[in-house]
């Protein structure tokens, strides 16, 4: 029987659906969380007992060669959780309009139309209009994940939120904006010294610009959630962002190509529409 092809086109599929290459991965995460977790312990005593017993330079290389040791593994964690986090999210398919200038632009029904049309599935975003006193109301919500884990030690969550509230003048075709980001976390563990547990919220009102929030977390088989507005997920890794850019380009680009501009337009207010 004749191998099948990987999604790629590179690795071939088992039959049962297994993929190798991912197979491969967790193989490695599991080995080298034990390489680690064992020659960090050994490195870092070691660095102790030169440096208490004189031999400082030898110390203090075996205790950099220790943090090396771990930021070289987390560093592979976060390249892993960042390309998954992008696989996971698709790009919004800008309607087709050709580019007005600000003194000809779309009427406002147009260009909510258009925003409203945008909306998919697989967005990581929704887009809402409503009419409002001062005109159109927008808003841009992300659909927030939380990603929770346990380990024999540790449990924790992280969530993030984020939405944009945009205001549409049909009088001037001039719009505003403001953001609201939000993240909470909760870790609890047990070491050495005892039991503790730690909790962080935190939420404000501005405008960002090239933000990103992001967490990544790995584990046992299954021990990794990453719960959200489609059904749970787990695995023994997992990853959740927000990247409230990906949202607002899509979003002022069709504003600005039916020539709606803020009401002061400069390279400084454009910073904050990505």
């Amino acid at each position: 029987m004749s191998a099948q092809q990987g999604p790629d086109g590179g690795t071939p599929a088992r039959a049962d659906g297994v993929d190798p290459e991912e197979t491969r991965t967790r193989r490695f995460a599991v080995v080298s969380r034990r390489v680690v977790f064992v020659g960090g312990i050994a490195l870092m005593a070691a660095g102790i007992a030169s440096i208490v017993g004189g031999r400082v330079a030898l110390g203090v290389t075996l205790l950099v060669g220790t943090w090396l040791l771990l930021l070289a593994r987390g560093a592979w964690t976060v390249v892993r959780g960042l390309r998954a986090a992008r696989a996971a999210q698709a790009p919004a398919v800008i309607p087709p309009a050709p580019v007005l200038a600000p003194g000809a632009a779309s009427p406002v029904d147009r260009v909510v139309a258009d925003l409203v049309r945008m909306n998919d599935d697989a967005l990581p975003y929704l887009i809402a209009a409503t009419p409002s006193p001062d005109g159109v109301q927008v808003e841009v919500r992300w659909k927030s994940e939380e990603l929770r884990w346990a380990t024999l030690f540790v449990r924790g969550k992280v969530a993030y939120a984020w939405r944009m509230e945009l205001t549409l003048d049909p009088a001037t075709s001039h719009y505003r904006f403001v953001e609201y980001s939000g993240s909470s976390s909760a870790r609890a563990a047990v070491g050495p010294t005892g039991a503790f547990a730690r909790a962080d919220w935190s939420w404000r009102r501005g405008k960002t610009a090239m933000q990103r929030s992001a967490s990544f977390a790995e584990g046992p088989d299954g021990a990794v959630v990453v719960s959200g507005s489609g059904a749970s997920r787990s695995s023994w890794e997992g990853a959740t962002q927000i990247a409230p850019g990906d949202a607002k380009r899509p979003v002022f680009t069709v504003l600005r190509q039916h020539g709606w501009r803020p009401g002061f337009d400069w390279f400084g207010a454009r910073a904050f529409e990505n």
